[in-house]
């Protein structure tokens, strides 16, 4: 996304610019898997430029979340909050429990299970989420070498 992209994004979402709030939200969306806000400020303090406070990442953060830019879960290993783009799609997730590495699955397999509580329960069903935790592929592998000395 271009930046007179994200401006138009800001402007219809009553966001003013700023150009700290120009490089999160530019972040999140270049990435494809939820990030918590202490990796957000990470990388963004890893720029000569950059003099941006954990503090106001949070805030920022808050403010693309309230305008729904934004989509906060508590996906992270660590229980840290994590946040992506809300890209209107409902997505589930993968999670290695050994690197934290998240993977978002299209797609739901919930769909007719909701269905039928609604029918059981009369329940308003707003949102649901599934999160699927194991090892991935890379995190196998280095137990497999260790498994067997390498």
């Amino acid at each position: 996304m271009d930046i007179n992209k994200a401006k138009d994004v800001f402007r219809r979402s009553g966001i003013k610019f700023s150009q700290q709030r120009l490089q999160i939200f530019l972040l999140l969306n270049n990435k494809n898997e939820p990030i918590s806000a202490d990796d957000i400020y990470l990388e963004l303090i890893k720029g000569e430029s950059n003099n941006i406070n954990i503090s106001t990442v949070y805030r920022i953060l808050g403010l693309f979340t309230k305008k729904g830019l934004v989509l906060k879960s508590n996906l992270n290993i660590d229980g840290k909050a994590t946040f992506e783009i809300n890209h209107r799609d409902h997505r589930h997730h993968l999670i290695c429990i050994q690197c934290g590495k998240i993977v978002p699955i299209s797609g739901c397999p919930l769909k007719e299970y909701e269905r039928s509580l609604i029918k059981k329960t009369n329940y308003l069903i707003l949102e649901h989420n599934l999160e699927i935790r194991g090892i991935c592929p890379e995190c196998q592998k280095i137990r497999e070498s260790k498994d067997i000395g390498i």
